[in-house]
């Protein structure tokens, strides 16, 4: 089986680094993306958190656009419940008319930050969650030209040769329903995800819409990585960035990427560490000479060749080692 893997950059900060800094590494790790000849690169929506050094993925995707030649470049995602589905479509059609064939929208339903961030987005008002399928179709609607509601109004720029490739991004079966209802691309996020749901997989391709928005299912999943030379050390790097799941589990805003030895000192004895060890246990870990024949296991396990790949290291050099590793 042939891979087709994707990068998820969080743009991580680490405790003591700068946004800055991890901006500048975003564009180095998708230049050595296109370079190396992954499929495409996404980039994440959070807000109010130190851990992720970027707030706008559209701002950064239409930068990485133009600094790359190949490599398609999408937002994973946009988060709905803070934006109108009229903006999302005009900037969209902006980068497909810009960028034809090599923009990926993917949209998702989380909050992207806590609480007070969220109510900031929103104009200090409680945002409505109950109309975000709703959205979703009226987005569908102005990418692909149509009188929505019989509003009268289109999304500018007009006349897009080639629509943006559309994503919905999840981690269950009611995502997954919706992407296929509207027959767009389901991103499963293997790595939040609670065990290993290989039946969402069926379900979507059995459910999907062929005369949506795609007529073709795409299913993804998305999965922590982490490579190194040896299997120990490939273990301990990816301590940061379990730390930060286990962070949002608890419903806590992640801090910056810490060590892996100052999360040792504070996960060992504690009440979390039962849960940072089985979000540990998810992480594909592996050296050079294993981490492709892995991925391919985890790939036949979701009976797909879409892979989207996040690791977050405390030292960027190791996850660009990991990231060079599973190309060769």
């Amino acid at each position: 089986m042939d891979l087709k893997l994707s990068i998820l950059d969080q743009t991580p900060v680490i405790k003591g680094g700068s946004a800055a800094q991890a901006l500048e590494n975003s564009l180095a790790l998708a230049k050595m993306a296109d370079e190396l000849g992954y499929h495409s690169i996404l980039y994440s929506e959070h807000h109010g958190v130190e851990a992720y050094g970027s707030s706008s993925p559209e701002i950064l995707a239409a930068t990485v656009l133009a600094y790359t030649q190949n490599i398609k470049v999408g937002t994973g995602g946009i988060m709905l419940r803070n934006y109108s589905a009229f903006k999302i479509a005009e900037w969209a059609k902006m980068l497909a008319i810009l960028y034809p064939n090599r923009f990926i929208l993917g949209l998702g339903k989380a909050p992207g930050g806590l609480k007070d961030a969220v109510l900031a987005l929103n104009g200090h008002k409680l945002p409505i969650l109950n109309n975000l399928n709703e959205k979703l179709e009226e987005i569908i609607a102005y990418l692909k030209e149509q009188n929505y509601k019989e509003a009268g109004v289109f999304a500018q720029p007009t006349h897009v040769s080639a629509l943006p490739e559309l994503t919905w991004l999840g981690s269950g079966e009611n995502s997954a329903k919706e992407a296929a209802k509207y027959g767009i691309s389901y991103s499963m996020a293997d790595f939040i995800a609670d065990g290993s749901n290989t039946e969402i997989r069926n379900m979507y391709l059995e459910e999907f819409n062929e005369e949506g928005y795609h007529n073709q299912p795409s299913f993804q999943v998305a999965i922590s990585v982490s490579v190194a030379e040896n299997m120990e050390q490939a273990r301990r790097n990816a301590f940061g960035m379990v730390y930060q799941f286990v962070e949002s589990r608890k419903i806590q805003a992640p801090g910056a990427l810490r060590s892996s030895e100052e999360v040792e000192t504070l996960i060992n004895g504690s009440e979390d560490e039962e849960l940072f060890n089985t979000l540990l246990n998810k992480v594909i870990i592996g050296t050079p000479d294993t981490i492709h024949s892995k991925l391919k296991e985890k790939a036949v396990q979701y009976g797909t060749d879409d892979l989207v790949l996040l690791s977050n290291m405390f030292r960027e050099e190791d996850r660009i080692f990991t990231y060079k590793s599973i190309i060769k």
